[in-house]
């Protein structure tokens, strides 16, 4: 691959990775505004996750899309074919649909993740990696830990659990931003520094839960939506180990800095 066209696709990679973290930080933060809702279902987004889909499709990255998911009933493939059915249905949205579908998602979120019942899930690390009534366990001031090594908390620290899910995808979703500004800045090790993080993080403390988490999701989620984009976490994080191997090893190539370093603002975005 050509050096220009090496780095340009560097660029689109790391761009679309933190767009993916941000937006899905805000689904599962229970961001229902119409703002967000037509934004969410926006050709921009689905845009996102079809090029994610092809990461899968394609086997440019040997992306294991066939086999079943451990803790789940289903493969990548399944997951990435359930998100972009999701856009088949509700893409594009009209304003009137967006301003009926918003209030139905807040309702959801708050059936599935806040009151208490048949439908209620759990969206933080411990009760899927230890016991599931405690919270704060070892794990949780890991991740706490990893936050304050990166600069970052939450404004509720002690009070929110740090391993709840939109946090940490709300810290890649950082972690992310802060790799693609390195590299449009020409700044390679700090782009991969960020990224060496983000992939120990990801094993650490995403891997371990999030399918279990999405099959929960997926099976108390009469809508579908929610469903839809829990299986979009799963895509986008399993890609993203792979992905990210794959970033680090061309990432500081020797010539691609000097040669392109003081465009790449200009040619990634």
């Amino acid at each position: 691959m050509p050096d220009q066209q090496l780095e340009s696709r560097i660029g689109m990679d790391l761009a679309r990775r933190a767009y993916l973290y941000d937006l899905l930080h805000a689904v599962f933060g229970g961001n229902c505004s119409p703002d967000f809702v037509a934004k969410l279902f926006g050709s921009q987004t689905r845009e996102m996750f079809t090029c994610e889909a092809a990461v899968i499709s394609d086997g440019d990255l040997s992306v294991d899309g066939g086999c079943v998911l451990a803790k789940m009933d289903r493969s990548l493939d399944d997951c990435a074919r359930e998100v972009l059915a999701c856009y088949d249905e509700h893409g594009d949205l009209s304003s009137d649909a967006v301003a009926a579908l918003a209030p139905e998602m807040e309702g959801d979120y708050a059936k599935l993740f806040q009151i208490p019942g048949d439908c209620y899930v759990h969206m933080w690390e411990s009760p899927y990696v230890g016991t599931e009534q405690t919270l704060f366990q070892c794990s949780t001031l890991d991740v706490r830990a990893a936050y304050h090594a990166a600069g970052l908390k939450l404004q509720a620290e002690k009070q929110f659990p740090d391993d709840h899910i939109a946090a940490m995808l709300g810290y890649l979703s950082c972690m992310g931003s802060r790799a693609y500004e390195a590299y449009a800045d020409g700044c390679d090790s700090e782009c991969r520094k960020a990224l060496q993080d983000s992939k120990a993080f990801l094993e650490a403390h995403v891997l371990t839960w999030v399918n279990a988490f999405a099959q929960k999701v997926i099976e108390r989620d009469a809508r579908g939506l929610y469903a839809a984009f829990a299986q979009g976490i799963v895509m986008v994080a399993r890609v993203d180990s792979v992905q990210l191997d794959w970033l680090m090893g061309h990432i500081g190539e020797k010539g691609l800095r000097w040669t392109f370093g003081n465009t790449r603002k200009h040619s990634t975005r």
